[in-house]
């Protein structure tokens, strides 16, 4: 079932106006996919308990191929729809659609399937890749008019959601949390210029 995930999930995000978004596109997925897999193993989870997390993180943005603002919605009607399509276990359907649901701002995780998506999907701000990640999404808030402003204020939005964001699972708070104090750290630094 990952598999048609996948393969479903890969033609929505190459062929709608996901193909075209710096940040939120087909390489975000497949990162979110890899780091939920690598926290579910840290967590010991069993390929059953895995399953429904890869599949809602293959879904997780497939609604920004219609949508950008509450795409999640659009992301969990996708999901719906085709895993029906497939006969899916409606219980892990729900799991599937409790993961994605909690990947909206501000992450309200409900079980431990959730905790995985949610620190798989906000990985990068606990690693250095994080300053690049974050150029992308500036770009990508400016095209489509969610946020426009200037070099201070980008760093002041960063620094407020490094602060505000934290780590769900066992593995973001051993192991990711470090990283985003760093990147804390290196904000505050980069700001203190411009005072």
């Amino acid at each position: 079932m990952i598999d048609k995930a996948k393969d479903h999930c890969t033609q929505l995000l190459l062929n709608g106006s996901c193909s075209k978004l710096p940040f939120h596109n087909i390489e975000h997925t497949k990162e979110v996919v890899d780091n939920a897999r690598l926290i579910s193993n840290y967590l010991g989870f069993t390929d059953d308990e895995t399953e429904p997390i890869l599949i809602a993180a293959w879904f997780h943005d497939t609604g920004l191929s219609k949508t950008y603002i509450g795409h999640e919605e659009v992301s969990k009607a996708l999901a719906s729809g085709f895993l029906k399509k497939m006969h899916y276990d409606p219980n892990r359907l729900d799991t599937v659609l409790e993961c994605i649901d909690a990947t909206k701002m501000p992450q309200c995780p409900k079980n431990k399937y959730a905790e995985v998506l949610c620190d798989a999907d906000l990985f990068h701000i606990g690693t250095p890749n994080f300053f690049f990640k974050k150029l992308l999404l500036r770009r990508e808030w400016a095209v489509n008019g969610i946020m426009n402003v200037n070099e201070m204020e980008w760093h002041h939005v960063n620094l407020k959601f490094l602060h505000e964001n934290h780590f769900k699972t066992r593995y973001g708070k051993d192991i990711l949390e470090k990283g985003k104090l760093v990147n804390e750290a290196k904000v505050k630094y980069i700001l203190s210029f411009y005072n």
